[in-house]
C-alpha cells in the first residue's frame, strides 16, 4: 500500500520507474511559462538567457545555472546529461554557435521527443536528443568538449557507472564537467530518504560532497570543486506565491503551492499526490544547490 511504501521505502527498480514516470508526464504537460521563467530566475539564469530558450522547453525545473558556469563557447561540443526538453540544451546550442554542437541525453522519451520536435519547429539545427541512460551513452570516446547537467545525477541509481561514463566522453586534456546539483549535507531522516516525493524531487537518492567529489576523483577526475550557491532549497521546490507549504490533494492538484518537480501535479496519481513527509521537513537543513566543476 501507499502507507506502507512511504513508511518503509520502496526498491530501487520502484524508484527508477516513478522517477521515469513522472518526468514524463511532465513532459506531456502544458508550461506555464511565467512561472517557470520565475524558477528560472531563482536558479540563476538571466532574462537575456532565457529569451535565447523556446519558451516550451522551460519547465520549471533544475536548481541551477551549469551553462553560464562551465564558459560554453563558439565552436565547443557541448553534453548535457538527463537535458529533458532541452532548457539548457538550446542555451548552450545559442552559445556554440553553427560550428559546434549541444548534444543531449534523457531517460524520458517522452522528453527527447519533446525536445527534439522543439529542435525542428526553432530550426535549432546544432541541437539533438538521444533517448539512452546516462550510463550508457551511444558516443565514441573523446567526443565533447564539456558536459552539464541541471539537478539531475542526483537521480542517477550508480553514479560510479554514470560518472565513469561521462569521463570517458569528454575530450582528454581539459574536457570539462561543470554540473549543477543537489548534494546532502547531512543524512536525511529515514522517512525523508525514502519517501516517494522525495525520490522525485532528488533529495531521495542524492549523496554527500565529500562521497561525490572522491566518486568523481576514482574515475580520473582532477580538480574537483564543490561550490554550495546558498540558494533555497523550499523556494526551488515550492512554486512561486505561495506562503505555506500545502500538500496537494484530488481537489488542489493545480493549486500554486503544489510542489513544482513533485509528482502532485501528475495525471497518473503517483503516490495519491502525497507530499505530506516532504512538508514535515526544512530542507535547507539536510541538502544544498552546488555547482561542481572537474576536468578530465
Amino acid at each position: 500500500s501507499d502507507v506502507y511504501k512511504r513508511q518503509h521505502g520502496i526498491s530501487e527498480m520502484e524508484k527508477e520507474d516513478i522517477v521515469n514516470k513522472h518526468y514524463s508526464e511532465v513532459a506531456g504537460q502544458e508550461t506555464d511559462v511565467e512561472v517557470a521563467h520565475e524558477m528560472a530566475l531563482k536558479s540563476g539564469y538571466t532574462k537575456e538567457e532565457l529569451d535565447l530558450i523556446p519558451p516550451e522547453a522551460s519547465l520549471g525545473l533544475g536548481c541551477g545555472n551549469s551553462v553560464a558556469s562551465s564558459g560554453v563557447k563558439t565552436g565547443e561540443f557541448v553534453l548535457d546529461l538527463g537535458c529533458g526538453a532541452g532548457m539548457d540544451l538550446f542555451l548552450s546550442g545559442a552559445k556554440v554557435g553553427p560550428t559546434g554542437k549541444a548534444v543531449g541525453v534523457d531517460f524520458s522519451a517522452e522528453m527527447v521527443k519533446k525536445g527534439t520536435d522543439l529542435a525542428k519547429k526553432y530550426k535549432r539545427d546544432n541541437v539533438e536528443f538521444h533517448h539512452c541512460p546516462i550510463d550508457s551513452m551511444p558516443f565514441p570516446k573523446e567526443t565533447f568538449d564539456v558536459a552539464i547537467s541541471n539537478c539531475v545525477l542526483n537521480l542517477v541509481p550508480d553514479k560510479d557507472k554514470a560518472f565513469a561514463e561521462v569521463f570517458r566522453v569528454l575530450k582528454k586534456d581539459g574536457g570539462r564537467f561543470v554540473v549543477s546539483d543537489i548534494l546532502l549535507k547531512k543524512a536525511p531522516p529515514e522517512e525523508l530518504k525514502t519517501d516517494i516525493a522525495a525520490v522525485v524531487g532528488g533529495i531521495g537518492r542524492a549523496i554527500e560532497a565529500d562521497q561525490y567529489k572522491k566518486k568523481l576523483e576514482a574515475v580520473g577526475f582532477t580538480d574537483v570543486t564543490i561550490v554550495d550557491k546558498k540558494r533555497d532549497l523550499m523556494s526551488l521546490y515550492y512554486k512561486p506565491g505561495c506562503t505555506t507549504k500545502m500538500p496537494c490533494s484530488e481537489s488542489s492538484k493545480t493549486s500554486c503551492c503544489a510542489p513544482s518537480t513533485m509528482p502532485c501535479c501528475g495525471t497518473s496519481g503517483i503516490a495519491k499526490c502525497d507530499t505530506s513527509v516532504l512538508d514535515k521537513y526544512d530542507l535547507n537543513e539536510y541538502a544544498m544547490s552546488c555547482i561542481i566543476k572537474a576536468r578530465k
